[in-house]
């Protein structure tokens, strides 16, 4: 074989194993890195590392966007797919869908998992434009200390 065949084969190879892998991810995975990041009503955020270290956080991934046709079911099916997953979770609906949620994941070693979803259009008071975020966190803190981050209680 030449190097170029073998170069091929090597790249589909390792192009099969991260397909394999990240089936075995949250469904929620599909909708970061990616599928939102050039729209002007999306905010993708990731943050890694020691700027995270004072909310006991690891890795932190949010988007947050207006969603399109059909997009806020699409993240909620995924949501509730893995909240199906969870040791703990606190889901709330409105009006027949997934207002907000907050599920903590089986923690990796010492490392903690959390989802946390929220689709504002489905409130009553909302009088400003639909908005819908998803928020993957991982690191030690608790989930108390995360619903205080989030809600200020």
């Amino acid at each position: 074989m030449n190097t170029k065949r073998i170069f091929t084969a090597t790249l589909l190879l390792l192009l099969m194993q991260a397909t394999a892998f990240s089936q075995k991810g949250l469904q929620v995975d599909q909708l970061f890195g990616g599928p939102y990041l050039q729209r002007k009503d999306a905010t993708e955020v990731l943050l890694k590392g020691s700027r995270l270290r004072a909310y006991k956080l690891s890795l932190f991934r949010s988007i947050t966007l207006t969603p399109a046709e059909g997009e806020a079911e699409r993240f909620e099916k995924c949501v509730l797919a893995d909240a199906k997953l969870a040791v703990d979770k606190e889901l709330a609906h409105q009006k027949g869908h997934l207002y907000y949620g907050f599920c903590q994941f089986k923690p990796r070693g010492e490392t903690r998992r959390y989802l946390f979803y929220r689709d504002n259009g489905l409130r009553a008071d909302v009088h400003r434009n639909r908005q819908i975020s998803l928020i993957y966190m991982e690191g030690t803190a608790s989930p108390q200390e995360l619903k205080h981050l989030f809600t200020g209680k």
